[in-house]
């Protein structure tokens, strides 16, 4: 059975991710009440004991000066813990531009947004899916540093929407953007005799493009697509596209979505479905073409038909591993690191704190 995260959840951990470099660090806000039970167990044990063996002028100091210093040292711990925590946490915010960029790769995303995406053997929809998966990507890329995004889109024809670039967010709005009912005008069939269907090759021409020359040997291409183009000529379309690939060798990394056992109907406006001479057009995942491209180039075929799949899995395990280039004729701003703020004060209060709590133990033995 698949499961679903709800978008606010979703949205959540990305925020989590784009303001602390290690959001598992809050992880350890759990441990923080069981040491509260312990340090108030513990207070009251030593109470109970000065109470059975203390003098007078002990136990005077312990209920009027030591209830008022008990509160601070508490109120120093707690704060001082949870501002230890968040500085694991590695808080960060505003623009730091004078780092050099990390070394990276070149990675451009090309989407099929042909109306067989609109198929929901996959839930809520081929394309949806596909987008979902591309937005962690982001994120993922994103946490890591150093790589740059491009996106292409291909129906009957392809078109670059955000070229390469380290600004996630701009390729997250482009990608939002994209939409496989009303198709963006590039992407429509040109002439009464063009072809339509999935155009591949033209996506991975677009693709190859997209790529800067003289990154060579750093650049990869993601396809993700179910593969369903029904024009006659759908062999050679998409093998020119993977012949320019190769000649750039530059790896096509292959993902495959949808059923490929049983066709599925495609939804377009309310209940109407797309048909052909009458006939309802069912659609299926055509797995062979992938499988072959992602072989011929050196990389990797995804089969995740209608289950979910983690791009940043396949991205950190099959992409980010080879060779990496500097970009150096862009100012790649990163996110300025905080967390020493945090850490000097949680040091601070829980110095305090033991300060205060020695002070109390020499009063406790001047009055004992």
């Amino acid at each position: 059975m698949t499961t679903h995260r709800s978008p606010l959840t979703t949205h959540n951990m990305h925020q989590l991710q784009t303001w602390f470099a290690h959001p598992w660090g809050f992880g350890l806000l759990a441990i923080l009440p069981v040491m509260l039970v312990v340090a108030i167990m513990a207070g009251r044990r030593r109470r109970r004991t000065l109470v059975r063996f203390g003098t007078l002028p002990a136990l005077r100091t312990l209920t009027s000066v030591g209830r008022g210093l008990r509160f601070v040292r508490r109120a120093c711990l707690v704060f001082g813990l949870l501002l230890l925590v968040a500085g694991i946490a590695g808080p960060r915010w505003g623009w730091d531009w004078e780092q050099s960029a990390a070394p990276g790769r070149d990675l451009v995303v090309v989407l099929d947004l042909s109306r067989s995406m609109l198929a929901q053997d996959v839930l809520p929809s081929r394309v949806e899916r596909a987008k979902k998966a591309l937005v962690d990507l982001s994120y993922a890329i994103q946490q890591r540093g150093g790589h740059r995004l491009a996106l292409v889109a291909f129906a009957a024809r392809a078109r670059i929407f955000c070229p390469l670039t380290h600004d996630y967010d701009h390729f997250r709005a482009a990608l939002a953007d994209l939409d496989p009912v009303f198709v963006h005008p590039e992407l429509r069939p040109e002439g009464k005799n063009a072809a339509s269907g999935t155009r591949i090759g033209a996506g991975l021409h677009a693709a190859v493009e997209a790529h800067d020359p003289r990154f060579r040997g750093t650049q990869d291409i993601l396809l993700i697509t179910d593969g369903d183009d029904p024009a006659p000529d759908a062999d050679r379309d998409w093998q020119e596209g993977l012949a320019e690939a190769r000649e750039r060798n530059i790896p096509i990394h292959t993902v495959g979505l949808g059923n490929p056992l049983v066709g599925s109907p495609i939804p377009l406006r309310g209940d109407e479905l797309l048909r052909h001479q009458g006939e309802v057009v069912l659609t299926r995942l055509k797995e062979r073409p992938l499988e072959a491209m992602a072989r011929l180039t050196g990389g990797s075929y995804t089969p995740a038909r209608t289950h979910t799949f983690d791009l940043g899995q396949l991205f950190e395990e099959r992409i980010e591993p080879g060779a990496t280039h500097e970009e150096t004729d862009e100012n790649l701003p990163v996110y300025r690191q905080r967390y020493s703020w945090f850490l000097g004060c949680a040091f601070s209060f829980l110095g305090f704190e033991m300060v205060l709590g020695q002070k109390r133990r020499r009063e406790l033995t001047a009055n004992g």
